[in-house]
């Protein structure tokens, strides 16, 4: 199961962006619309990280770290926000069918704010763990291959 989950989080990870005919595309949380904080502002670095590996100048150390915390971290993230993603979406339909007392929706948008709080933490924990690992000018290359240092 959690190899499952893994391949899932990996391709989610390089996934390009859905078209509108994409059947799929109901079937797996849309980080790029839905995260906390949106990826554009605290992106997924991780594949970036391995696949620039070189350019990066890692030396087989930081490469194994880097790679150990790609088998973790998106089951902690993308977990947790396709978990979000469906309460979401259960809320939204119960409040358009108006099945749902308003007194109970309190309790479930905690619950759904707290799994997207969730998710986020771990992203951030993983980013800080690659710091770590990562020399400050190895990270700030990693953020201009990632398109953010203009925002920075």
């Amino acid at each position: 199961m959690q190899q499952r989950i893994l391949a899932v989080g990996l391709a989610l990870l390089t996934a390009q962006p859905a078209v509108a005919d994409d059947h799929a595309t109901h079937l797996r949380p849309q980080t790029v619309d839905y995260a906390l904080i949106l990826p554009a502002n605290l992106p997924h670095l991780l594949r970036t990280s391995l696949d620039r590996a070189e350019a990066l100048g890692l030396n087989d150390a930081q490469r194994a770290a880097l790679r150990e915390l790609m088998a973790e971290a998106p089951l902690k993230v993308f977990s947790r926000l396709s978990q979000a993603e469906k309460m979401e979406q259960a809320i939204a339909r119960e409040v358009l069918d108006n099945t749902v007392p308003l007194a109970e929706l309190q309790s479930r948008l905690d619950a759904l704010v707290a799994l997207k709080r969730s998710a986020t933490e771990a992203q951030i924990a993983t980013i800080k763990r690659m710091q770590a690992v990562l020399g400050k000018g190895q990270f700030r290359a990693l953020l201009k291959y990632s398109a953010i240092t203009d925002r920075l």
